[in-house]
């Protein structure tokens, strides 16, 4: 704690404001003018924190401001470390802190990500930002000079990137990071970010304001940071997750497989430096998610992972339509869960004297721990339970599955049957594609029905 923020004066310049959150609060906070106060972003962050379940413990706020946030952990059951840049935030957070008879919950201090020398402390479960997300811009300042400062992002990978660098130190067990980031118009702080060094990520909840849109995202290791099983060869990844435990994430993945299988027994051919490798899940039939809209939804988020397209109901596939990998699921009676399997291509190469793509055409030169990192986390993302986080429905999977399938449908994709061309309008609950036929609609269930065309 520096001189700055311990003498800073906060009585000149300050605004009173009340602030809510649905039922909760109100909170008169003490804001000074060079203090960010709390607005829409900082009320979904809020509505975030009130969705999560998490037994509290030790957690930690960066970028402060006004202390909203902290108050709200505190009042939640956690004890709170606290920091900013802005000494002027750190001097308002702890009046108002104080203000609400919580100082011996929440401590207050000058600093964060970025600053010499800082990390997250030992013991903390629990990370919150508001993440800042303006543009640079050399015109006239929004705000207030050192609001401005600590509300504008920095390019290369935002400040998010800089965090990534610390958490990677922070080995709690249990830890979970939630951001507040941009997504609409895309700020340099990006999911994909995390996505790509293993972090899992799950939108808790967005909001639009005017032309952009923001949301609450929580991040966290697959598999408490715990390793995939790990095979030399095997027969089938898939006849090898059956022996894997049904709780907890389990995967098991092998560098040669001899018996791979693709849609309906068919045969997987794999080469090795391919990714070979099985997911045991949970299937919460409550939720509405079933196994053919978790097959695509597992398909879209590892299409949107290595930057390829994904082609109903489980291919995986370059712009041109040349297929790189696949997704299949399976169960038995036995099964509380399921089990999807996921095989992709290091290379491009002749499979069946069909012209096959590989990740190296979407991914470029990239090392297959990298890969298994982003498929994993990818289907985590969606599929693990992690206890304190709301578990995804059919509902948000259904949108998951539509949102990955329109990347080629947009880029002129398009269906052909016996009848025609047709035109896709949508997915139905249980995984159908539903085509519009001469005004007509129906649900195509079956793959061998269709023949995709790509321009």
């Amino acid at each position: 704690m520096g001189k700055t923020s311990r003498n800073a004066d906060i009585s000149r310049g300050t605004k009173v404001v009340d602030f809510s959150v649905g039922e909760n609060g109100p909170w008169r906070l003490t804001i000074p003018r060079t203090v960010y106060p709390p607005r829409e972003d900082t009320e979904l962050l809020a509505e975030a924190l009130y969705s999560l379940d998490i037994m509290p413990s030790l957690a930690v706020e960066i970028g402060c401001g006004s202390g909203a946030l902290s108050i709200i952990l505190a009042e939640l059951g956690w004890e709170v470390l606290a920091y900013d840049v802005n000494p002027y935030a750190v001097a308002s957070s702890r009046s108002n802190v104080e203000e609400h008879a919580l100082s011996n919950k929440v401590s207050v201090f000058e600093g964060g990500v970025g600053e010499n020398n800082w990390s997250i402390p030992e013991g903390v479960k629990l990370l919150i930002w508001n993440l800042p997300y303006l543009e640079p811009s050399d015109g006239p300042l929004i705000l207030e000079p050192i609001e401005e400062a600590s509300m504008v992002d920095i390019p290369n990978g935002g400040w998010s990137s800089k965090l990534i660098g610390t958490a990677e130190n922070h080995k709690e067990d249990g830890f979970i990071i939630i951001l507040l980031m941009r997504t609409d118009p895309e700020s340099p702080s990006k999911r994909e970010d995390w996505l790509s060094r293993g972090w899992s990520c799950r939108e808790l909840m967005s909001l639009r304001i005017a032309d952009e849109k923001i949301g609450a995202f929580a991040f966290w290791k697959p598999g408490s940071g715990i390793g995939a099983v790990t095979l030399d060869e095997c027969g089938s990844t898939m006849d090898e997750a059956i022996k894997l435990a049904e709780s907890g994430w389990q995967r098991v993945r092998a560098d040669r497989q001899l018996l791979g299988r693709g849609r309906r027994g068919s045969t997987w051919e794999s080469e090795i430096g391919d990714l070979i490798a099985t997911w045991r899940v949970p299937v919460n039939k409550e939720s509405g998610a079933n196994h053919g809209l978790i097959q695509i939804a597992a398909g879209s988020v590892i299409s949107k992972g290595i930057g390829c397209r994904v082609k109903w109901p489980n291919d995986l596939i370059d712009a041109s339509g040349k297929k790189l990998g696949g997704v299949v699921s399976e169960t038995s009676s036995k099964e509380k869960g399921m089990r999807v399997g996921v095989g992709i291509n290091s290379e491009p190469r002749d499979v069946g004297g069909n012209e096959a793509s590989g990740w190296s055409e979407t991914l470029g030169k990239t090392d297959i721990d990298a890969v298994f990192g982003i498929v994993d986390a990818s289907l985590s993302g969606i599929l693990e339970n992690i206890p304190g986080l709301p578990v995804l429905g059919g509902d948000k999977l259904l949108e998951i599955s539509w949102r990955g399938l329109s990347t080629s449908l947009s880029e002129g994709a398009f269906p052909s049957t016996a009848s025609g061309m047709e035109r896709v309008v949508g997915l139905d609950t249980d995984g159908g594609l539903i085509i519009e036929s001469r005004g007509a609609l129906s649900v195509i269930t079956d793959v061998d029905e269709l023949v995709w065309l790509f321009p």
